[in-house]
C-alpha cells in the first residue's frame, strides 16, 4: 500500500512539472530556438563565436552561455534568463552603442572586398568605383572593416530615436469602472489598454487597437480617478511604434542574411562547376593527344 501510494505521489510530482515546462518552455527544439532567435538583435556580426544569430539562438537551447552578444546588452541576457529559466547570477553583457559603419569616399578604391563580408548586403558598388553605406540595413557588425585594404571603413554611433518625456500618471488608480468604454468615438476598450500599456504588454496592446487611438481626450472626462488617459496613450503609441519599427528591422535584418548566405552559396557552386568543367576538359584535351600521338 505504501509503495503504491509513493509510486502516485512521483507520477503526480512528475505530470506537474511536466505541465510546467510545457507552459514555460516551447513545444520542441525548433520552437525554442526559434523563440530565442526572435530575442537576438539579428545583427548578424558573429562576436558571439558563431556565425549569425540563429547559430548562436542553437547553442543557447541546447545550454550554451546567454551573455555572450554584446548587441543586445544585459537586457538580452535578462530576457534570455527568464525564457531558458535560469539563474542570471553575475552573467551580463556590456551593452553597445548603435553604430553604422561609414565609407570614405576620398580614400575607397572600389575594390569591393568589403561587399561579401557584409552579412546584410548594406554595401553598395562595384569594381573601380566608390563604394556606399544602405546606413538603413547597416547593423554595424564591423566585419567590412578588416578586409578594406585603405582603412577607409569606420563605424559611428547613431542616436537612438528620441523619446518624449512620460507623462506623469495623475489621479487614482483605475477602479474596472468601464465609464471610459462607451464614450470612445473609436470603440476602444480603454480601460484594457490601460492595463496593458501599463503593464508592458505592448503587442497585446497593439492588437487590442492602440494604434486607432485618437487622444481625443474623452475617456479622461469620463474617468472618475481622473487619469489622463489620452496622454498616457499617446506615450504608450510612441513606444509601440518604435518596437514595430524595431521588431521590422530585425526581421529585415534577418531576411537579408539569408538571401546573403544563399548567394555565396550559389557563387561558390558556381564556382565548383567551373572546376569541375575546366578539369573534364583538360582530360578530354589529354586523352585526345594521347590517341593522335599513338597513330
Amino acid at each position: 500500500m505504501l509503495a503504491t501510494v509513493t509510486i502516485l505521489a512521483l507520477l503526480l510530482v512528475l505530470a506537474a512539472a511536466t505541465l510546467v515546462l510545457q507552459r514555460k518552455l516551447p513545444a520542441d527544439d525548433d520552437e525554442l530556438v526559434d523563440a530565442i532567435d526572435a530575442l537576438l538583435p539579428q545583427t548578424q556580426c558573429a562576436q558571439c563565436g558563431h556565425p549569425g544569430c540563429r547559430p548562436y539562438a542553437q547553442a543557447v537551447a541546447q545550454g550554451g552561455d546567454i551573455d555572450l552578444c554584446p548587441p543586445g546588452g544585459t537586457a538580452l541576457v535578462h530576457q534570455l534568463a527568464d525564457l531558458m529559466e535560469v539563474d542570471v547570477g553575475a552573467q551580463t553583457a556590456a551593452t553597445a552603442d548603435i553604430m553604422v559603419a561609414k565609407i570614405d569616399e576620398r580614400s575607397c578604391i572600389g575594390c569591393t572586398l568589403c561587399l561579401a563580408p557584409c552579412p546584410v548586403d548594406a554595401i553598395v558598388g562595384a569594381q573601380g568605383y566608390l563604394h556606399t553605406i544602405i546606413v538603413d540595413e547597416c547593423t554595424g557588425c564591423e566585419l567590412c572593416i578588416s578586409p578594406c585594404p585603405v582603412d577607409c571603413i569606420t563605424l559611428h554611433p547613431v542616436s537612438p530615436p528620441e523619446q518624449p518625456p512620460k507623462p506623469e500618471r495623475q489621479g487614482l488608480g483605475c477602479i474596472n469602472c468601464g465609464q471610459c468604454v462607451p464614450v470612445c468615438p473609436k470603440s476602444l476598450a480603454p480601460d484594457q489598454l490601460l492595463q496593458l500599456t501599463q503593464g508592458r504588454a505592448m503587442q497585446a496592446a497593439h492588437d487590442l487597437g492602440l494604434q486607432d487611438c485618437i487622444e481625443c481626450s474623452l475617456c479622461d472626462k469620463a474617468c472618475p480617478s481622473k487619469i489622463n488617459l489620452a496622454e498616457l496613450f499617446g506615450q504608450a503609441k510612441i513606444e509601440d511604434q518604435l518596437r514595430v519599427r524595431d521588431r521590422d528591422q530585425r526581421e529585415r535584418s534577418k531576411r537579408r542574411f539569408g538571401d546573403h548566405v544563399a548567394r555565396l552559396e550559389a557563387r561558390h557552386q558556381d564556382a565548383a562547376e567551373r572546376r569541375r568543367r575546366r578539369l573534364l576538359d583538360r582530360k578530354l584535351g589529354s586523352t585526345r593527344g594521347d590517341a593522335q600521338g599513338g597513330r
